[in-house]
């Protein structure tokens, strides 16, 4: 199954902070932050794995993937699987950044390096974010090949309404033992740095570019990670 590696990931100090003010951050916390930035490029090692599937259905709260060999999946994605109803293609994949930032993550925090830690923890999930894009970018490309249109990115856990077990569903499609991922029985990706993502592809989407579910999740007002697109 295809896999991708080397997955360039260009974050600035000001990505990994925590401030709706970058404006007015502070020239020490900033240089703390690019500290925590140059450790975490000599750590993360991001990787995805990913395939093809027909949508076959998409009928209530679920959606019918086949893959190339005609094995049939049915994912219970909930109330907003109409997201995927406009979808003809799907793309399903995960991406992981290694062990070993959060080795490092942990290591800093034992030995009471709390802000380095954080920082570091922080650039981590700002760092998974710029990898996702790597698969973002392969159904764009997929569809603007087809005249099509693509979905939001969904997700166990983030789209509201798909519960986090629904990774067992989704990450089944998939051999993470390539890129050195595994799914716990309580349904969490390990490495933590880890996500899975489904992206549908069709002629009735009107989005040429994958948006994200931020404007679905009961925290989009205060959230500072929020994307924001109208996808």
């Amino acid at each position: 199954m295809p896999t991708l590696h080397d997955i360039p990931i260009a974050l600035k100090a000001e990505d990994i902070i925590a401030s709706p003010r970058k404006d007015r951050l502070r020239p020490a916390l900033i240089r703390q932050a690019e500290e925590a930035l140059a450790l975490g490029q000599t750590l993360w090692q991001p990787a995805c794995v990913y395939d093809w599937f027909e949508v076959r259905a998409v009928e209530g709260e679920n959606a019918t993937l086949v893959s190339s060999g005609g094995a049939e999946t049915v994912l219970h994605i909930g109330p907003k699987a109409d997201l995927m109803a406009p979808a003809q293609r799907a793309l399903a994949g995960v991406v992981t950044l290694g062990p070993a930032l959060e080795e490092k993550t942990q290591e800093l925090h034992d030995r009471d390096n709390m802000m380095l830690s954080y920082l570091l923890d922080s650039a981590g999930v700002a760092a998974l974010g710029a990898a996702g894009e790597a698969l973002r970018c392969l159904a764009e490309e997929a569809a603007k090949e087809l005249g099509w249109g693509v979905s939001p990115s969904l997700g166990p856990g983030s789209l509201v309404g798909w519960p986090l077990r629904g990774q067992h569903e989704l990450c089944g499609l998939l051999p993470l033992e390539q890129i050195g991922v595994q799914l716990t029985s309580h349904a969490v990706l390990e490495p933590h740095k880890s996500a899975s993502g489904l992206i549908g592809l069709g002629p009735g989407y009107d989005s040429v570019r994958v948006g994200s579910v931020c404007k679905y999740c009961a925290l989009q007002k205060t959230c500072w990670r929020r994307r924001e697109d109208t996808a």
